[in-house]
């Protein structure tokens, strides 16, 4: 499971790689349930700050292997975890996000918003950003749906790449 999960060297066949998605699931939701269970502690923050980035390598980990299987590189998966990003920042500028930090840039640190002024900013601000937040959720899902379909169902090659042994 260490190798499936840590190491992104060499190749992985289908089966692995369902294993490998199913286990970045499984710890995803424990750590979700956990931090929950923490609420605003320092401990669920300290804990909070690794992860992230350890899903991530999960993640480079199960699809590229996969990649290497079918005879690509990294390239599409940073593709798409590039593009994933772009959209949830034009969500956010969309909904609502341009007009804050505008609202905002005319105070400082040495002349900060009054509080009634800041906190109806960001009521605004959530209230609109959730109207896009479903849409987003939703097209996010089905892009890392369609790309784990995607390399989930493809052919291996079945000899020797530059990537390892089949």
């Amino acid at each position: 499971m260490l190798k499936i999960l840590l190491s992104p060297r060499g190749r992985m066949g289908r089966r692995d790689y369902l294993i490998g998605l199913v286990a970045i699931v499984v710890l995803s939701t424990i750590f979700n349930f956990v931090l929950g269970r923490l609420g605003n502690s320092v401990w669920a923050f300290l804990i909070s700050l690794p992860f992230p980035f350890l899903v991530l390598h999960m993640m480079y980990c199960v699809y590229g292997k996969r990649l290497h299987d079918i005879g690509r590189s990294f390239w599409p998966l940073t593709g798409m975890i590039v593009a994933l990003i772009a959209v949830m920042i034009g969500v956010m500028m969309t909904f609502g996000g341009s007009e804050y930090f505008t609202a905002f840039s005319q105070y400082t640190p040495d002349n900060p918003a009054p509080e009634d002024v800041r906190a109806a900013l960001q009521a605004e601000y959530e209230t609109r950003l959730a109207e896009g937040t479903g849409w987003l959720y939703g097209l996010m899902c089905a892009v890392i749906g369609g790309f784990s379909l995607w390399l989930a169902l493809a052919k291996p090659d079945s000899k020797e790449n530059r990537y390892g042994p089949a």
